[in-house]
């Protein structure tokens, strides 16, 4: 949902980043630090990794307070509204935000109060047990209806089905310290209970597990979202219903992390030499606000041949990097800063203050991604929220949730477009346009891809008035339907090579991987269609760039609340070099005065195109902006296909669907079977068009 968990402002301060920079060009140097003196500094800032998976496989050893995040008492809590009543718990499909999401005292809850929702729902309690001594510990799940209790990799209580608030045990050795600890659970409908009891060694009764043995991650954000959430079913499979599992046929993927090196990817650009620059907030050694050199990286290459030096460290948390004129900028939250190698031994000396914009020193206020074009960077602003994740108002600094242009020469800031809220990802479009991304939160019900013109207005209001607030809004080139295929959505680009050539890339932190997008101008905006690319990668994906070598290279960043992608790392760097293979897959999709054509890299199979007619599903709904955190679909329907005509080489089948309407997204989906002549299986099932406007004639 593009809301980060990071470290409170007052720690900023403390780095020597002023609250408010003062207005105006002015320039400053910052001597480096002592590395000793780097680390005493960030100790208590890097991101926490988000507690809410299983241990490692055969990974029952307890661990050490100096080994997790820093911790609270109590545990999360997060319930899924699944809309239908179950009979046993259900897998949730991945990437999905949930309705509720809040800190508890103990697991001892019978209330719509208690599990923020009344019926239909599943929960998820997520945290850590500190055990005082070794030993054989009994548990105990009350429950109405099905629970589930796994502590570190170890099934401990298996409650499942329907049933009364009854009790059931289970025992589990072990050691002291620190262990996981998750309970599932769900409710069909009545009555709601879940109680976790245990019994330590020594004593004779249950009771329930107290406050003080139970602790959750510390001061993260709590990001919600309504509307109904999806379990798996039993028809489902990776690219067909669910988010894919692997990496794209179409590419290789090569690690390119020399042991040791683990970086938290937040920007990436490339020299003339072939070099990689890349910013983090942090990772190796322990030290945040880096920028590194990598060799090695482009062509045939391995973890083993990569070599990387830090340049740069005490940054701001960067998410931007960009190499002008011999030099390295890098956009840090409150400012742009040109990096100043004095002695030529390619480490910054200094950090020269280029130009300023408004920050107010909340921990959401990002200066995200950046490109540059004839002696101008382009980056965004992102607004100041609360750890709820709401739009803070008023907001501490003006003029943010912007899209700004800055003058090289002379560090003036110039407005382009406002109405963003968390504007993670900016990359230039297929004729050389802007192109942004933006995270779903207040005035945002789902994510979207935006085209930057100026004086544009794209629907985040604030108090005090952004510099556009009073324009019309303009539309989204597509909506990313939140949890379906898209949660953070971070770096777009486009392709310039290849089969899919023109189209553009949108990574994604939360969802994860990498989704495709065939975009068309109609009545001269674009909209376009949404695809699943490709997943299999280590970590979320924050950059994306296309290197001199062709491979798309890709950065990962995972950070505490639900920044970053289940189940990964929280850093990652890795590329996909394109191997030649021809994957069957949809290659665009295109809308027609009463339908669609897709268009699919292979020609069809005679057995797919005897069904074409009975085969597709299309479904549209819209969404209604409101102040609130996210928001459901609206005015969902299921549209009938009255005909479906196969192209003479059997490439191309074009849709009649009726009661297609204009600002409606429209999915489409071909269930398996669905095979290539050549007998391959589709790569992916399923298009998501944003229809903006339908076109005449």
């Amino acid at each position: 949902m593009g809301s980060l968990r990071v470290h409170d402002t007052s720690v900023s301060r403390a780095r020597g980043v002023p609250r408010h920079p003062p207005s105006g060009r002015r320039t400053t140097v910052r001597r480096r630090q002592t590395r000793r003196a780097r680390r005493r500094a960030v100790g208590v800032l890097l991101p926490a990794l988000l507690l809410g998976g299983l241990a490692a496989p055969g990974n029952a050893a307890s661990r050490d307070a100096a080994d997790i995040p820093p911790q609270e008492p109590g545990v999360t809590l997060r319930s899924f509204d699944v809309g239908s009543p179950l009979e046993q718990l259900c897998t949730l499909k991945a990437g999905q935000t949930p309705n509720v999401d809040k800190l508890m005292p103990v697991i001892d809850w019978e209330s719509t109060e208690d599990f923020g929702l009344e019926d239909y729902f599943v929960s998820q309690v997520i945290g850590n047990i500190d055990i005082p001594e070794d030993g054989d510990y009994a548990f105990r799940l009350i429950s109405d209806d099905g629970s589930r209790l796994t502590v570190d990799d170890q099934l401990v209580i298996d409650h499942d089905g329907l049933h009364s608030a009854e009790p059931k045990d289970g025992s589990v050795q072990l050691t002291a310290g620190y262990h996981s600890l998750r309970v599932d659970y769900f409710d069909a409908s009545a009555e709601q209970r879940l109680t976790l009891q245990w019994r330590p060694p020594g004593a004779e009764e249950f009771v329930t597990v107290p406050n003080d043995v139970l602790s959750t991650d510390a001061d993260v954000v709590r990001v919600t979202a309504p509307g109904q959430k999806e379990c798996e079913g039993g028809a489902d499979s990776p690219g067909d219903g669910l988010p894919l599992d692997s990496v794209h046929p179409s590419y290789d993927l090569t690690d390119l992390r020399p042991e040791g090196f683990e970086p938290q990817v937040s920007a990436m650009d490339w020299l003339p030499d072939d070099r990689l620059a890349i910013a983090t907030w942090g990772g190796t050694d322990n030290v945040a606000g880096e920028v590194y050199l990598l060799d090695n990286v482009t062509g045939a290459t391995s973890p083993e041949d990569v070599t990387y030096t830090r340049v740069a460290e005490g940054l701001n948390e960067p998410m931007g990097i960009k190499w002008v004129d011999d030099s390295l900028y890098v956009s840090e939250k409150h400012q742009l800063t040109r990096l100043v190698d004095e002695d030529g031994d390619e480490v910054a000396d200094t950090h020269e203050t280029v130009a300023e914009w408004p920050y107010g020193g909340n921990f959401h206020e990002f200066a995200f991604g950046m490109l540059y074009e004839d002696g101008h960077f382009y980056l965004n602003l992102s607004v100041a929220i609360d750890l709820g994740g709401a739009t803070t108002d008023p907001q501490p600094a003006p003029d943010r949730g912007t899209t700004i242009s800055v003058d090289k020469d002379t560090g003036e800031v110039d407005y382009l477009a406002g109405g963003l809220r968390t504007p993670h990802g900016i990359g230039w479009g297929p004729e050389g346009e802007i192109l942004v991304t933006d995270n779903q939160g207040g005035w945002l019900p789902s994510s979207k891809l935006l085209h930057i013109e100026q004086d544009a207005f794209f629907n985040h209001y604030m108090n005090p008035p952004g510099p556009f607030d009073d324009n019309p809004v303009t539309k989204p080139v597509l909506w990313l339907p939140q949890n379906e295929i898209g949660n953070s959505p971070s770096t777009p680009v486009t392709l310039t090579e290849g089969p899919f050539a023109g189209q553009v890339l949108i990574a994604d932190v939360t969802y994860g991987g990498l989704q495709r997008a065939s975009l068309e101008k109609v009545d001269g905006a674009y909209q376009g269609a949404l695809f699943r690319h490709t997943q299999g990668l280590e970590a979320g994906v924050t950059r994306v760039s296309v290197g001199p070598d062709g491979a798309l290279y890709t950065g990962g960043l995972g950070a505490g609340g639900n920044w970053g992608q289940e189940g990964k790392l929280d850093h990652g760097l890795q590329k996909l070099t394109p191997n030649g293979t021809s994957t069957f897959d949809i290659h665009d999709m295109r809308a027609t005065p009463d339908g669609f054509t897709l268009s699919y890299t292979e020609p069809l199979s005679q057995e797919t195109a005897d069904a074409l007619a009975d085969s597709y599903r299309v479904d549209q709904w819209r969404y209604e902006p409101t102040a609130d955190y996210g928001g459901p679909k609206i005015d969902e329907e299921t549209l009938r296909v009255t005909s479906a005509t196969l192209s003479e080489d059997g490439t191309e089948v074009t849709l009649t669907i009726d009661g297609l309407k204009p600002d409606r997204v429209v999915h489409v989906q071909s269930p398996r079977p669905f095979s290539s002549a050549d007998g391959e299986t589709l790569w992916s099932t399923e298009a998501w068009y944003t229809l903006n406007a339908v076109p005449q004639g």
